[in-house]
């Protein structure tokens, strides 16, 4: 077994491609009990960590010494080991200047298998078990909205929102424009988003790094995808369906309510 105790990763990235890089960071986090992580790149989406392995701290990318470290070397960091997943091998290389014992910088992007597995096998480890965080304690169903991008927006939220009981819209910064009569969460920390995740009933969303954080809790989740291939970039969990549709559009009402029934009947079932 390959022992080693501080581990530094480095992983500057979106919420849904953080998601799927986590199964690897469990997983390095399994082989070794000792490891203890610090993790650099962009804070409030490496918060999503917690609860899933022992981390010491977490660092912006953007702020000294971390910033430096695209220059040149920074002295006096103590690590046993390194995980860059950069393309660009500058920061690695500064951290082997640096003095970090050994130093391991993999392109983060697949180029024919799930990112997720991509990931895992830059690792050369096996996928851990799926986890099961959610714990049900709400009626509510969560409809997100939005993504990154307005071509992964399916249009049609607002009137499937009017014909599932209970539905609560989840308002962030790419939502703020959104219009809607139902119920609005909204302002909310990610750390916060999660735990209503965690409680809701279901959650319908886009391709977005919100879905992503959806299933991969465990909540039952509908994810609607139309130019991203789902092959390799959706999202994983224990209780998730995708639908596609080129254009996105093309999906229907009908269709995602007929599988949000059946989603719940499932869950009563399972009751």
């Amino acid at each position: 077994m390959d022992l080693y105790g501080r581990v530094l990763i480095v992983r500057a990235c979106a919420i849904g491609d953080f998601v799927l890089n986590l199964p690897a960071l469990r997983a390095l986090a399994l082989q070794n009990s000792r490891a203890r992580f610090t993790l650099v790149g962009y804070p409030e989406v490496l918060s999503l960590a917690k609860g899933f392995i022992p981390i010491e701290a977490i660092h912006s990318i953007e702020s000294p010494p971390w910033s430096r470290l695209f220059s040149g070397p920074v002295f006096q960091l103590s690590f046993d080991k390194a995980w860059v997943w950069m393309s660009d091998s500058t920061l690695a290389n500064h951290l082997r200047e640096s003095g970090v014992g050994e130093v391991i910088q993999v392109s983060p992007f697949p180029e024919s298998i799930h990112a997720a597995d991509h990931l895992l096998q830059t690792a050369g480890l096996p996928a851990p078990e799926l986890p099961d965080l959610w714990l049900p304690g709400s009626n509510h169903v969560i409809i997100h909205p939005g993504s990154g991008s307005p071509a992964k927006c399916w249009p049609w939220f607002e009137q499937l929102a009017d014909q599932i009981h209970d539905s609560l819209i989840l308002i962030g910064p790419c939502e703020s424009q959104f219009q809607t009569k139902r119920p609005r969460l909204e302002r909310l920390t990610l750390q916060s988003v999660a735990e209503e995740l965690r409680r809701c009933r279901a959650f319908i969303g886009n391709d977005s790094g919100i879905t992503h954080l959806a299933a991969y809790l465990g909540c039952p989740t509908i994810a609607l995808f139309g130019p991203t291939d789902p092959r390799i970039w959706g999202p994983i969990g224990r209780r998730v369906t995708i639908l596609r549709g080129i254009p996105l559009s093309t999906i229907s009402v009908d269709e995602i309510r007929k599988i949000y029934e059946q989603v719940e009947a499932g869950r009563h079932d399972a009751g």
